[in-house]
């Protein structure tokens, strides 16, 4: 007995609705009065290993910045990748599209580098490094996901600021001193400065101008747009997501599924981004853990955690040996049981000691089917990166 729990999802925007939320900011003035009398831009954009369609907004924006002056050799591109590994350039391509590749400047942000600006330090003592393309800019803003994040609450706003063009020192303070803000949360757990509230001081002290963040479905189609001021329009856009990723658990299923089937999907590029996906396991009593990620990117680097750059993690890797898959073998219901096309397998018992990871789906439900039979009551979540439990 299977049951599909999915999240309530949205529509698909249309081109009049995108345009419409670019002509009606949220607590700002419209991107192409923001940008009169400016000779310079910066825009952010995520990495691959968030699903935001940045090629198809990016129009809209570069439309804003044309019709208010500021030529297109004055507009940057940065890709805000925090300490994750820099992306190619078909990548760039994938990311923003090739035809905007090919006309303006794309870079990609390095958090070692040794051209970060430097800007104080914040009340709670973080102190402040950022992208040195982006704080020399006259136009600052961001185009990025409204996700369920396990710190954050949700990705978006000012989070394409910290971390995402911050240094290794704004970072290392960043994911040591404060608190998380809880999967899917908007508000404060408690009355401690969390990860989100030290994002936005970062960058309310840069001067982040405009945020673009959109909402995805189970299509990773652009539901809605929300434009405007980083905090005001990024709330927006969490409480939308709030409503549209909810996913209704019956109390009767929680209890009675003998197992738990969790897609990664679309938070399924980077390896790392495992984690977003896991949260249905907790809501289940006794029921059998399965994680579906390809794992697409195949390569498990982040930074900030590695405390190395990418070139030394890729010398590294290259004096690695190359292991093989253990024979896999269910022990009990507690193990989380992944399905991975691409995950190293050095690095996925790194990380999951206790784990078992499997090539071959019929493998896996071979040795599900001895452990559960022919009758078991599964629950699937098929893209649980981006769902949350209704509340």
């Amino acid at each position: 007995k299977v049951t599909t729990c999915g999240p309530k999802d949205g529509g698909k925007a249309t081109s009049a609705e995108i345009e419409t939320a670019f002509a009606n900011p949220i607590g700002t003035s419209r991107i192409s009065e923001l940008a009169q009398g400016r000779a310079s831009a910066a825009i952010i954009v995520d990495d691959l290993s968030r699903p935001t369609p940045s090629s198809e907004i990016l129009p809209y924006v570069l439309a804003e910045l044309s019709h208010a002056g500021i030529p297109a050799r004055e507009i940057r591109l940065v890709v805000g990748s925090g300490s994750h590994r820099p992306i190619t350039k078909e990548e760039i391509d994938r990311k923003v599209g090739s035809d905007i590749a090919s006309t303006y400047a794309v870079t990609n942000h390095d958090f070692m580098s040794g051209d970060l600006h430097a800007l104080g330090r914040l009340p709670s003592g973080l102190p402040i490094y950022v992208n040195a393309v982006v704080a020399e800019s006259d136009l600052k803003l961001c185009i990025g996901g409204i996700y369920p994040h396990p710190g954050a609450g949700f990705g978006g706003g000012a989070k394409l600021i910290v971390p995402g063009i911050a240094g290794f020192a704004t970072m290392f303070y960043f994911h040591t001193f404060y608190p998380g803000r809880g999967h899917g949360s908007i508000e404060h757990q408690g009355d401690e400065l969390d990860l989100r509230d030290a994002s936005e001081g970062v960058a309310r002290v840069l001067g982040l101008d405009a945020v673009v963040n959109v909402t995805l479905n189970r299509k990773r189609e652009i539901t809605r747009v929300f434009v405007g001021d980083f905090i005001q329009a990024h709330r927006a856009g969490a409480r939308y997501a709030q409503q549209t990723y909810a996913t209704d658990v019956s109390k009767d299923l929680r209890t009675s599924a003998d197992l738990v089937i969790a897609n990664c999907y679309p938070l399924d590029y980077d390896p790392i981004q495992t984690g977003k996906g896991l949260w249905p396991f907790r809501i289940f009593d006794s029921a059998y853990k399965v994680v579906i990620n390809p794992a697409t990117d195949g390569i498990c680097f982040h930074g900030l955690f590695d405390r190395i750059d990418y070139p030394r993690f890729l010398k590294q890797q290259a004096e690695r040996p190359v292991l093989e898959l253990p024979v896999p073998r269910i022990d009990s219901r507690n193990q989380v049981l992944m399905w991975s096309e691409n995950f190293p397998v050095g690095e996925f018992y790194e990380r999951n000691p206790k784990g078992v990871l499997f090539r071959d789906w019929t493998t896996l439900l071979d040795l599900l089917k001895e452990e559960l039979g022919e009758n078991a009551t599964v629950a699937v979540f098929p893209c649980a990166s981006i769902q949350i439990p209704e509340s």
